[in-house]
C-alpha cells in the first residue's frame, strides 16, 4: 500500500512527526481519520449540487456529516484506540490519550475564532515550547481547480506555534519526512463502523442529538 501522507518542515520551526511526541499518533491511525474526512467532504459536495445549494449549505452539511462520522468512528469497536471525549459542536475525541479536534481552515494561518480555544477535553499541558499541547485535524480546501483538498494534523505549543505537522492528500504518490527516520507502515483493511456492545443502547440517541 502506498502511504499518501507527508511530513512537513517549516522555515522557522522543525515540525517533527507526531509520533516523536506521542507514539500512538501513527501514520495508519491518522490516515484512517484523514481519509474519512476527505471522503465525507467529497461525497457531500457532490450530492449538494442543486440550484438551491451554495457554499454555505455545502460547508455546513460537510461539517455536520464529518462531526457525526467522527462520533460513529469513536463508537466503532474495530477502532479501540479512538474514543469520544465531547460530542458537542466543538467535538473532541481521543487517539488513545491524545485529545484532538477538527476544523476546516487554512493550515498556515487558521482564522476560525475557536481554533485555539480549548474545551474541557482539550487539556494537554507542557511548559516546554518544543512540545505540542493541542492537536488539530485541519481540512484545507483546494483554492483552484488544479489543486486538491488536503488534511493536516498539526500540534501547537503553549504559545500557539506549530511544532508538529503531518499531511494527507488523495494523490500523494510517496512519503517524505523531515528527518532520516521514516516510521513503518502496515496495510489496514477498511474499518467497518460497528457500535460497541456497551454503547448499543445509546448510540442512536447520541448521534440523533448531535445533528
Amino acid at each position: 500500500m502506498v502511504d499518501k501522507s507527508i511530513f512537513l518542515q517549516g522555515a522557522k520551526v522543525n515540525r517533527n512527526h507526531p509520533t516523536r511526541f506521542y507514539p500512538e499518533l501513527t501514520n495508519d491511525r491518522l490516515r484512517i481519520i484523514a481519509s474519512n474526512l476527505l471522503d465525507i467532504r467529497h461525497s457531500t459536495i457532490m450530492e449538494m449540487s442543486s440550484p438551491f445549494d451554495d457554499n454555505y449549505t455545502r460547508e455546513t452539511s460537510v461539517f455536520g456529516r464529518c462531526r457525526n462520522m467522527l462520533i460513529g468512528m469513536c463508537k466503532n469497536k474495530n477502532l479501540p484506540w479512538m474514543t469520544l471525549g465531547h460530542s458537542g459542536m466543538d467535538i473532541a475525541f481521543y487517539i488513545e490519550r491524545v485529545p484532538c479536534r477538527f476544523f476546516t481552515d487554512d493550515s498556515n494561518t487558521p482564522e476560525k475564532s475557536g481554533f485555539f480555544k480549548r474545551n474541557f477535553v482539550d487539556c494537554l499541558f507542557d511548559i516546554d515550547d518544543q512540545r505540542p499541547v493541542m492537536w488539530r485535524f485541519i481540512v484545507e480546501r483546494a483554492l483552484t481547480e488544479e489543486d486538491e483538498d488536503k488534511v493536516f494534523f498539526a500540534g501547537y505549543n503553549v504559545y500557539q506555534e506549530k511544532v508538529s505537522e503531518w499531511m494527507y492528500r488523495a494523490s500523494t504518490p510517496m512519503l517524505h519526512s523531515v528527518d532520516d527516520e521514516i516510521p513503518p507502515t502496515v496495510d489496514i483493511s477498511p474499518a467497518r463502523i460497528e457500535v460497541r456492545d456497551d454503547d448499543a443502547n445509546s448510540a442512536d440517541d447520541d448521534i440523533a442529538a448531535s445533528k
